[in-house]
């Protein structure tokens, strides 16, 4: 038959006796294609995240030209209602717009429910800025973002459907917001994304003037250069900004804002908020994966091929040409390569709806995760071609003259040297890639081990936590609030099981408030900000080091007093603290602001996480807060309630409510929740990080071992007349067992000696990732070995007793 002869219909004859053949032997057709679908499910799935997370435009038009722009502080940028008409005067800026820097709970009444919403606060240039086009409605107006102006409120895509069934009647209706009714003017498009997703957006009202440095803002602007070096020119313009507003600042102000750095980000980094570097890594760990798989995939042909040389010799013997040689393998591929791209796309669909609920929200800047359209494209294109290619390394493997060899010996020449030399030398590649990966994934696991064994400072084990913001008509200023905090710490110690209870602005970790206040000395300083009442130190088990606790002494009209954390006395203070006096605000005191005396020291807290330093704390009485103090304060977020609790049970939440519906009619609160789900959640990120390499380098160690155990399988079947002889010249079985044993150890060593070099070699890359140990930390290298070790040893076991039950009866019958 010549090679012209290959027709269309003759190849694909030749396609379905090869499926048939295949389908025959189902575990060959399973492990092929699972061994694909796994290296595809890893990289669609990463690069669907890493397209949602780095390159999905964001959703507002020409957001190239959107940069967050204010003092920098690391992943994200700040800035104050002083600087929004310094931004909208620059020469490069077409607008800008501010928006609140946190979300407020708002009390709101609908009908008969009352509801806890998350709102954002906004000026009327932030939805111009990015260049919203509403679903339905209009933007507030700028009389409605003016103290004084009418109550106007936009709702978000979801609310509207959540609460107003998508209905075109929302317009104009009705919310009554802390017992003031909003007319909804607007409806925020499906697609609009911020990084802290909220139902109502309100104008913000600001009264700003040169001397508004509450940095709790975002400024984003609308820049027409968009050309290189753009940031950076903008980030010199903010520096000499600062310096024209040093004649209208007081003093202290000046230093306040001279001392910080600004720079210009842009949206997509802001949304981000560094996060940029994490999916790279988690795309690098995924195309190992792949790597892995292709290459397991290659070895796996090359077992094929064995089996399939004597049917191949005899073809050659009669004549086939080359062509028709390879039609077996090629439709093998094609079948492999269409079975494992389906395979992994449903592994990276169910993978993207777990990772879902527990990504981090900067992982999804635009609120949403699922395969990319393109995702299909690839798995089908990737599974076909690394199934092709793999089936030319069976092609390969069958030339004319070893299958002729092969023919003449007898079936005994199996791989040739050739191919038995890059049989092996592509488990080391996997053993290396395997290794490279577990040695990352194992510094995630130690770096994780680590941060749990950090002292957060409290302990929250027992501890039950909600939050509520006081309806403002019915609690219109401190007085009435500290009232009613109270009473409802009076009911909730009144609980079954409930031993301690507390109130406080702020839980010790997972949020923030800080404040300026100024030392006796004069100097000012930016420490976290805690107003507390009941017992909060006792609640969260918070040592005291000095001095006292707060008492029935530190009401409203006493003397004014404060706690501070020990880091507060080594950043800030010289001897004794106990006595010492300090202020809240920037400068002279006034009357809003007296001298409160340090009484005693609390051990610190890690308010930021187990990760970062304990931050200086200044905790006060909530009862003795100044009523300007607390406007201001209520407006960053709702009040936080905890009880100690013994034996919590499911009508925990039940009985919560209850007590505090007696203790203050018409007050919503939010969920009920532990303290450690609190906890937890400010390590999400380092955990999603250590989950997502844990699986890659799983999977990895998986395609790994049956790689090895491929190339193992291979070898023995092929020297299997070998193995006869030495058995005849009395080898024992053990001896033989060795063998096999030593050949696979041998190659996983070489590989993983490549793999944990590479790994030190590029430790650079990951330091920012672990914590509190070394990019070469002697226990995870030591793990990795033992695992990637025993693994061979696991995947050689297997043929090895194979070996060892050669018989020598197969070499005397040979001869």
């Amino acid at each position: 038959m010549s090679a012209g002869a290959m027709n269309p219909a003759a190849i694909l004859a030749e396609w379905r006796q090869a499926w048939r053949a295949l389908l025959r032997r189902p575990g060959y057709l399973a492990i092929a294609s699972l061994t694909l679908a796994l290296g595809i499910a890893a990289v669609a799935a990463v690069s669907s995240l890493f397209y949602q997370g780095l390159l999905r435009p964001l959703p507002f038009p020409d957001a190239g030209q959107l940069t967050a722009v204010g003092m920098d502080y690391g992943d994200t940028v700040v800035s104050a209602p002083a600087m929004l008409d310094s931004v909208r005067a620059m020469p490069e800026a077409v607008s800008a717009g501010i928006a609140s820097a946190y979300l407020r709970n708002v009390n709101i009444v609908r009908g008969d429910a009352l509801l806890v919403s998350p709102v954002l606060a906004a000026d009327h240039g932030f939805l111009d800025t990015l260049g919203v086009k509403m679903a339905l409605g209009r933007n507030f107006s700028a009389e409605e973002d003016r103290v004084g102006g009418a109550d106007a409120v936009v709702l978000s895509h979801d609310f509207w459907m959540r609460r107003f069934g998508g209905r075109g009647d929302a317009l104009g209706a009705s919310l009554v917001m802390e017992g003031r009714p909003a007319t909804v003017v607007g409806v925020l498009p499906e697609r609009f994304a911020w990084p802290q997703p909220f139902d109502l957006l309100v104008p913000i009202r600001l009264q700003r003037g040169p001397q508004d440095l509450d940095a709790n803002h975002y400024v984003i602007a609308r820049f027409l250069d968009d050309g290189a070096g753009r940031d950076a020119r903008i980030d010199a313009r903010m520096h000499a900004l600062i310096e024209t507003l040093r004649a209208s600042l007081p003093a202290e102000n000046y230093d306040y804002l001279a001392r910080n750095r600004y720079k210009a980000m842009p949206l997509r980094d802001f949304y981000t908020g560094g996060s940029g570097a994490a999916l790279w890594l988690f795309f690098a760990a995924a195309l190992c994966v792949l790597a892995v798989a292709a290459i397991n995939l290659g070895n796996l042909t090359m077992q094929r091929s064995v089996l399939r040389s004597h049917d191949s010799a005899v073809r050659v013997a009669l004549g086939a040409p080359a062509l028709r040689l390879a039609m077996p393998a090629l439709g093998e591929g094609l079948l492999i390569g269409a079975v494992g791209a389906a395979a992994g796309l449903a592994l990276a669909w169910a993978g993207l709806r777990l990772l879902k609920r527990m990504a981090p929200a900067q992982w999804l800047p635009n609120g949403e995760i699922a395969l990319v359209d393109a995702s299909w494209a690839f798995a089908l294109g990737t599974g076909l071609l690394l199934a092709l290619l793999a089936s030319a390394v069976g092609v390969w493997r069958a030339r004319a003259g070893s299958l002729v060899a092969e023919l003449v010996g007898g079936g005994r020449s199996g791989l040739s040297r050739g191919a038995g030399r890059l049989a092996r030398a592509l488990v080391v590649a996997q053993v290396a890639l395997a290794a490279l990966l577990l040695v990352v994934s194992s510094l995630f696991m130690r770096s994780l081990y680590e941060l749990n064994a950090v002292p957060l400072g409290f302990d929250g084990a027992s501890v039950q936590v909600f939050q509520l913001s006081p309806v403002k008509p019915l609690y219109p200023d401190a007085q009435a609030v500290a009232a009613q905090s109270r009473a409802i710490l009076e009911r909730l110690r009144a609980l079954p099981g409930v031993e301690r209870v507390a109130m406080s602005t702020n839980l010790p970790i997972g949020s923030q408030l800080n404040m300026p206040a100024t030392l006796s000395d004069g100097t000012a300083v930016q420490p976290q900000f805690r107003p507390v009442d009941g017992e909060f130190f006792a609640t969260f088990a918070i040592a005291s080091l000095r001095g006292r606790s707060f008492d029935a002494r530190d009401s409203a009209g006493a003397e004014p007093v404060c706690i501070v954390s020990r880091s507060f006395v080594d950043k800030y203070l010289r001897g004794d603290p106990i006595g010492q006096t300090l202020h809240m605000g920037r400068g002279a005191r006034s009357e809003d602001a007296p001298a409160m005396r340090i009484v005693g020291v609390v051990g610190d807290v890690r308010q930021f996480g187990p990760d970062q330093p304990a931050p200086p704390i200044l905790y006060v009485p909530f009862g003795q807060l100044s009523p300007k103090l607390w406007a201001k304060i209520r407006e960053y977020g709702p009040l936080n309630y905890a009880m100690s609790v013994r034996g919590a049970g499911a009508d925990t939440e039940v009985r919560v409510r209850r007590a505090v519906a007696e203790a203050a009619p018409q007050q919503p609160i939010g969920d009920v929740r532990r303290m450690r789900a609190v906890v937890e959640d400010s390590m999400q990120r380092s955990a999603m990080q250590l989950l997502l390499v844990g699986v890659f380098s799983a999977m990895t160690l998986l395609l790994a071992g049956i790689g090895l155990y491929a190339v193992l399988a291979i070898a023995v079947a092929t020297r299997s007349h070998e193995y006869a002889v030495r058995a005849t010249m009395g080898a024992s079985p053990a001896r033989l067992v060795r063998l096999v044993l030593r050949d696979g150890c041998a190659q996983a060593a070489l590989g993983l000696s490549l793999g944990i070099g590479a790994a030190l070699a590029a430790s650079r890359l990951i330091r920012r990732f672990v914590f509190g140990i070394s990019t070469a930390d002697p226990w995870a290298i030591a793990l990795v070995i033992g695992v990637l070790m025993a693994t061979a040893s696991l995947a050689a076991l297997w043929p090895a007793l194979r070996a060892a039950r050669s018989d020598p009866m197969q070499a005397l019958r040979a001869q």
